[in-house]
């Protein structure tokens, strides 16, 4: 299941980063380079601020396509097993128990779930840096 999550979720990060890193000016880290800084300060004081608005985007992207991982539970795990899901629950009671009360209830905790670890998320990248949320290229 994990490297499932992994092989669908990782081209769409990577391109999410990619646009990020690319938007970063390249005369930044030369003139922290330029006044001494070593490549682990360059990275905490110049490139970690300016990627965590796009690290963020994208962990919440991924998340949130990852979240339900119906497809991969059925195609690839067990689902009656140790890889069963909330999306799993939630499909059996609408269309195995025909409960679609039931079904939307289990629709509804997931969705507040996925907006509870957004919300907090997108919270704690505020704490990283305030301001532009490009590195001044283009």
């Amino acid at each position: 299941m994990l490297i499932s999550l992994i092989i669908t979720g990782f081209p769409f990060a990577y391109l999410l980063i990619l646009s990020y890193i690319t938007g970063i000016d390249p005369a930044l880290p030369r003139a922290a380079a330029t006044l001494g800084a070593d490549g682990w300060n360059r990275f905490r004081h110049i490139y970690l601020p300016l990627l965590t608005p796009g690290l963020v985007m994208a962990f919440c992207l991924s998340f949130v396509q990852a979240f339900s991982v119906f497809p991969s539970a059925v195609l690839l795990g067990s689902p009656a097993g140790t890889t069963r899901v909330i999306a799993i629950a939630a499909y059996e009671a609408a269309f195995e128990q025909y409960d679609y009360s039931l079904a939307s209830a289990v629709a509804m905790i997931m969705g507040l779930a996925q907006l509870a670890i957004v919300v907090a998320a997108l919270g704690l990248r505020s704490m990283f840096y305030r301001g532009p949320v490009t590195g001044g290229k283009g």
